[in-house]
């Protein structure tokens, strides 16, 4: 008895209440994407993209856009290390992420003394440990941007970001 009390109580919907004015941003960012599940990760790339990070309001906008579990974009956003998920209240990450891989090949070749230069070198950047690039091949790796750097130094790493953008092919 109790417990159909509790279940009814709980039927509403679940996790953070939908934010109208997040909902327009994932809408415009996105635009006249189908709203299909297996296009999410296309759409939380649109949103990173226009914003700099993926709010937690910007999920539930998403989760509802493509009527999908509010926990499935937040699994898929978190899942990859490219995408920065943010609780709404947190300030925005820099312009510049420098991704340096701390995987076992990584670590070997000296990512950890990397990370900690590029940190000294580049004040302005934010630089994160971060899962393999899958360049083990030429440890250490670090990605600038979207940019993935093989044999990274702090001085490869300082021409990759001064490099004009490469266009996809």
């Amino acid at each position: 008895m109790a417990a159909d009390r509790a279940r009814r109580a709980r039927s509403g919907p679940r996790g953070a209440p939908l934010d109208a004015a997040a909902l327009t941003q994932v809408g415009e960012a996105i635009g006249d994407m189908p709203r299909r599940a297996d296009l999410l990760i296309e759409a939380l790339h649109a949103v990173q993209d226009r914003f700099g990070c993926i709010r937690h309001a910007h999920l539930r906008a998403l989760a509802e856009l493509f009527r999908l579990p509010h926990v499935v974009p937040y699994e898929t956003a978190t899942f990859y290390a490219h995408f920065d998920v943010l609780p709404d209240d947190a300030p925005a990450p820099p312009a510049l992420t420098v991704r340096v891989c701390d995987s076992l090949p990584c670590a070997m070749a000296g990512s950890a003394a990397l990370h900690d230069a590029l940190r000294a070198a580049l004040p302005e950047a934010r630089v994160i440990a971060a899962p393999c690039m899958g360049a083990c091949h030429r440890a250490p790796a670090c990605a600038a941007g979207h940019r993935l750097i093989e044999g990274a130094s702090v001085a490869a790493v300082r021409r990759a970001i001064a490099a004009p953008p490469r266009r996809p092919e």
